[in-house]
């Protein structure tokens, strides 16, 4: 029988369907070496640790789920607007999951824990300049209340932490999208007006 090729993205691939059906903390580099019919060593040649495995697994959801089409701001769309689809995508996506990687990510291993802020480090602070870059361009903030601890920079960084920390917990959002409408704009919540066009 021929040796099977296997390469990196096929060896993430598996670890990423693994963890979709069984979770995180069932991801092992046994587990999909066993599932691609290799040997260990073979995992370990592209992986050194599992938890450069889960890093790879975690990027490659992060990637997946916020990919460029969501990146795009719609004509119009007020930065809360945009929060709630935020805020949904992530929620449609751990919808999607056999298991709550959001809770897991919670009790990851010291090792995989810090793999998880490796990857998740930046891409926190890339959702966060994508969140101020919406808020910055959005036409109907009253640009006066953008000061001080209400600066563009800081209601990102608010909204990305209440948006995660509401998803780890299990919790709705929507108070903290009453706030943002009522402290970024004049006149009617944004859903209001929305309605009335």
């Amino acid at each position: 029988m021929p040796k099977q090729v296997i390469d990196r993205d096929q060896l993430i691939d598996e670890a990423y369907q693994i963890a979709s059906n069984d979770g995180i903390s069932a991801l092992s580099v046994r587990k999909v070496a066993t599932a691609c019919g290799i040997a260990v060593g073979s995992v370990y040649v592209y992986f050194p640790t599992k938890a450069d495995l889960t890093t790879a697994v975690l990027t490659r959801f992060f990637d997946e789920t916020f990919s460029e089409e969501f990146c795009v701001v719609r004509a119009g769309e007020r930065f809360t607007s945009y929060a709630r689809r935020f805020r949904a995508t992530l929620s449609e996506a751990r919808a999607s999951m056999s298991v709550d990687w959001f809770a897991e990510m919670r009790r990851l291993p010291r090792k995989e824990h810090a793999a998880l802020e490796e990857v998740r480090g930046p891409m926190l602070a890339h959702m966060e300049r994508g969140l101020q870059r919406v808020l910055d361009a959005d036409e109907a903030v009253d640009r006066s209340r953008l000061v001080g601890p209400m600066s563009s920079e800081s209601v990102a960084r608010l909204t990305l932490r209440a948006i995660f920390a509401s998803l780890m917990e299990g919790t709705e959002c929507e108070t903290l999208f009453a706030l943002l409408d009522a402290s970024l704009y004049d006149g009617a919540p944004a859903n209001e007006k929305e309605e009335n066009r």
